[in-house]
């Protein structure tokens, strides 16, 4: 059977998703909603989360209007407290704990590295690793106490890299590839799976703001930053959503049952370590 697209109609439970709870932050962005179609086609019941409780709604009905079961639920991931409440209300919602756990949460800022201020890059550093970190904390003991779960965060290829412009993001994209190994050798004894995914360029608003923000820092027309970084990539294409939320449904699967601690490239060749 071929898989069908993000948001189909039909949920066909290609992956043996039927029955688990997964719970994804940064619901609301363009890659956190793919990535819950995704695993709600795949038969996931999925917890949608974001900043807002609007956010995480909006993609609730996605999934609800694709034939899916979800919920949705608002969480800030600078707040632990609110963090803490992702187990609890999978239990009372759908009467078990989220076995799959998705942290898609991020947040990107642009500055000269010598122009960069202590509050974007503490804000940055905040959401990106310091929410990952919270998240995985707050979740994998629910796990743990099942005896298996599936963890998978969304790191970047420039947390392989370096860049002038954003290199605070770049470094804490860093940061979750660290994060991400050192939870798959805690959660390992206890048959739970830590994987990565790295994606590149991938065409959403938050690449299009980049494309403006670099062309202002750069001095340089509104698509140029954009058209030099496609003309670097092999595949010669930006990737989608769905090219990530494939990469993402294969690490939180059974196929990937051997795999932990590894971080996929999802950018058209554009990394390849």
């Amino acid at each position: 059977m071929e898989p069908q697209p993000a948001g189909a109609t039909t949920l066909a439970g290609l992956r043996g998703f039927a029955g688990r709870v997964a719970a994804v932050t940064g619901a609301g962005g363009a890659i956190g909603r793919a990535i819950c179609s995704r695993l709600a086609l795949e038969g996931a019941t999925v917890i949608a989360i974001d900043r807002t409780i609007e956010l995480a709604d909006a993609t609730r009905r996605v999934i609800e209007d694709a034939g899916g079961s979800a919920g949705a639920l608002a969480v800030d991931l600078l707040v632990p407290d609110d963090i803490a409440r992702i187990v609890p209300f999978s239990k009372d919602q759908f009467g078990r704990a989220p076995e799959i756990l998705i942290c898609c949460a991020g947040i990107q800022t642009f500055a000269d590295v010598f122009d960069l201020t202590i509050e974007d890059w503490d804000r940055v550093f905040d959401v990106n690793a310091r929410g990952t970190f919270l998240t995985m904390r707050a979740v994998s003991p629910a796990m743990q106490q099942a005896g298996q779960g599936t963890i998978v965060t969304v790191a970047s290829i420039q947390g392989r890299l370096g860049n002038r412009y954003y290199a605070h993001y770049a470094a804490s994209k860093a940061a979750v590839l660290s994060l991400t190994r050192s939870f798959a050798v805690a959660l390992a004894p206890d048959r739970i799976r830590v994987n990565a995914v790295a994606p590149g360029i991938v065409d959403t608003e938050m690449w299009r703001a980049a494309d403006r923000e670099l062309a202002r820092i750069r001095g340089v027309a509104p698509g140029e930053p954009r058209r030099q970084r496609i003309e670097q990539v092999p595949l010669g294409r930006p990737g989608t959503p769905d090219d990530v939320a494939s990469a993402v449904a294969f690490l939180a699967s059974d196929d990937a049952s051997y795999i932990t601690g590894e971080c996929v490239h999802v950018c058209g060749g554009d990394v390849m370590p």
